[in-house]
Formats: C-alpha cells, sequence, structure tokens
C-alpha cells in the first residue's frame, strides 16, 4: 500500500460502511467521509502500521487479519476484520507488537488519529460505536485464551466453525474457510484443520454447499468442541 491515497469517495458503498461503523445518519457520513482518504488493500499487503504515520483504518471492503509473529516464526492471530471494522491507531503512539494484513483484495478509508478522537467527543455515536466494537473484540479475545488453554486442536476448530457460521441465519460460513487461514486462527496445523473437518463432513455435522460451508448439526459441533 502507497503513502499516497485518494480522497474518501462520497460515494453509496463508502457512505454505507461508514454509517455501519459508527452508527450514523446519512449527512454525518459524508461529514466523516470528506475527513478522510481512500486506498486500495491488495491482497498480503500490510495495512497498518505504516511508518510515521499515526493513522485508524476503517475497512470498507474485503477481509483483514491482525496477527502477530514470533521470533521462531509462529503466528498468532488476534482479529479478523471485514466491512465496518476501524483498527490501527486510535489514540496516538506506542510500539505495534502485531500488524494488519490484508486477507484478500479491498479498500480503506484512512483517517488521522487525532480526527477520530475528535469525532468521538464530538458524535456520541462514533464513541459509543467504537467502543462497542474494542469490547467485541476484547470478549472475543478472551474466548480464544480460555480455548487454547483449555480445548484440544480439534475442539478449538469446532469452536471457531461454530463461532463463523453458528450466527449467520443459514448456518454457512461465507467464503468457504482457508485451511491455512484457519490454522493460523485456531493455533493448529492445515492437515489438523483439513482432516478435522473431513471427520465433521463424513459424520454430516458439516456440509459444503456453494461458495460456503454449511454447519448441519450445530449442537452436535459444540458437543465435538466441548
Amino acid at each position: 500500500m502507497g503513502a499516497g491515497g485518494n480522497s474518501l469517495s462520497s460515494s453509496d458503498p463508502s457512505r454505507a460502511a461508514i454509517r455501519l461503523a459508527f452508527g450514523c445518519d446519512d449527512a454525518l457520513a459524508q461529514s466523516i467521509a470528506a475527513l478522510g482518504r481512500e486506498t486500495a488493500q491488495p491482497r498480503g499487503a500490510v495495512l497498518w502500521p505504516q511508518s510515521d504515520r499515526h493513522e485508524a483504518i476503517l475497512m470498507l471492503a474485503g477481509r483483514a487479519q491482525e496477527v502477530a509473529y514470533g521470533r521462531d516464526g509462529t503466528i498468532l492471530l488476534l482479529h479478523l476484520l471485514g466491512p465496518g471494522d476501524l483498527f490501527g491507531d486510535l489514540v496516538g503512539g506506542g510500539d505495534p507488537v502485531s500488524q494488519v494484513e490484508a486477507v484478500d483484495h479491498g479498500r480503506g478509508a484512512h483517517f488521522a488519529s487525532a480526527t477520530i478522537l475528535r469525532l468521538m467527543e464530538s458524535y456520541s455515536c462514533v464513541g459509543l460505536a467504537i467502543s462497542r466494537q474494542l469490547a467485541r473484540r476484547l470478549a472475543g479475545l478472551r474466548h480464544r485464551m480460555v480455548e487454547t488453554a483449555l480445548l484440544s486442536a480439534t475442539g478449538r476448530i469446532c469452536a471457531e466453525l461454530l463461532r463463523r457460521g453458528g450466527d449467520q441465519p443459514d448456518r454457512t460460513i461465507r467464503p468457504m474457510p482457508v485451511m491455512s487461514e484457519l490454522a493460523v486462527t485456531v493455533q493448529s496445523t492445515r492437515e489438523t484443520v483439513s482432516r478435522t473437518v473431513s471427520q465433521l463432513e463424513r459424520r454430516g455435522i458439516v456440509r459444503r454447499v456453494d461458495g460456503g460451508l454449511e454447519i448441519v448439526a450445530p449442537h452436535r459441533l459444540e458437543e465435538q468442541a466441548y
């Protein structure tokens, strides 16, 4: 990702992403859009941190993940991010211990950290929305810490599948999970994830459908996890 970028578009998709993120009306979304700049996010690009740039980035399209790397090459996944999620330097300063990488091609809206703070102070909906996002991420980290400590690799895989698909109306994870990416999420290996998903398919607990993985029997999947 380059240091430049275009002025943030006030088009319907950009405003819709801002409304989703901050729970604001269209007029405020348009005002917020005028304060940012938009960049493309190529797959695999490091989106944050960027040297000498104290920015927060709002996902407009695509997916990203926040990860930390150990000296021995181990990878710890902290968060999965999608449209409407805000990440980066929200308060200014500090040495990052993780980085955010694009999982697929997308777009992001960049705002100076000071701009985000002013918006939080000026508009209660923005402050509340960001607080809720941070609370959800903290809860997600808590769940993953408990699962890493108490569950087997198979249990962690089942718990992650249940988390991704259980809240969907059709209980289907879309797009189809990438086994290597799922392995990073649950701190396992691609082979273990692939083998576990295949076993779940044979037992009729999950099944592959067009463009995704359907959870056929969520209660049985929960039993496998816990």
